[in-house]
């Protein structure tokens, strides 16, 4: 499911400003987290660091590995991204989703926006295979998105009809309007 041309179409609508990547310890993270992210999520991180632009209101997550050295809290070695996507655990299970099978340990948070809307995968199956889920704070919905984050990303950035749930968001269109 993930196509890395996301990560390229991405890259051509919202080119990353200079030095915007970000290094990731991927080995210490995954071994963290017990699981393998998925390819274009790390692609987007070392191109795009944490976010696209600050005019669209979307910050992407920026795992990490934390030792009882630097942070001593429960949940401390998923780093910011796992107490982020522990609140999202908590947030489906007290909005009680229809339509997606799942279980709230299944998901994992990668974003999250001003208006509290949170960006997640789905963990079924193969990382390059975990669909986009959105949780709009809105009117507590959750969508499923079958595409990767990078493909979901441009698919919004083009105001594609596949990505509709995300019309009323400031990234909506956002890569037709800047070329």
């Amino acid at each position: 499911m993930t196509d890395q041309n996301g990560l390229g179409t991405l890259i051509d609508l919202m080119p990353p400003p200079v030095d915007a990547g970000a290094r990731v310890d991927w080995e210490a993270v995954q071994r963290a987290w017990g699981l393998v992210f998925p390819s274009d999520f790390k692609g987007f991180l070392t191109h795009y660091g944490g976010g696209l632009l600050l005019d669209l209101d979307l910050g992407v997550l920026m795992p990490s590995a934390v030792t009882p050295e630097t942070c001593d809290e429960p949940g401390a070695p998923k780093g910011g991204m796992g107490f982020i996507t522990a609140d999202t655990r908590a947030t489906w299970m007290d909005t009680e989703p229809t339509g997606i099978a799942a279980a709230a340990e299944d998901l994992v948070t990668w974003g999250a926006d001003g208006s509290a809307d949170l960006y997640c995968w789905l963990t079924h199956g193969t990382p390059e295979d975990w669909p986009v889920v959105l949780f709009s704070h809105g009117d507590d919905t959750w969508t499923r998105f079958d595409c990767g984050m990078t493909e979901f990303l441009s698919r919004v950035l083009r105001a594609d009809t596949r990505a509709e749930a995300m019309r009323g968001s400031a990234l909506w269109g956002a890569g037709l309007r800047r070329v």
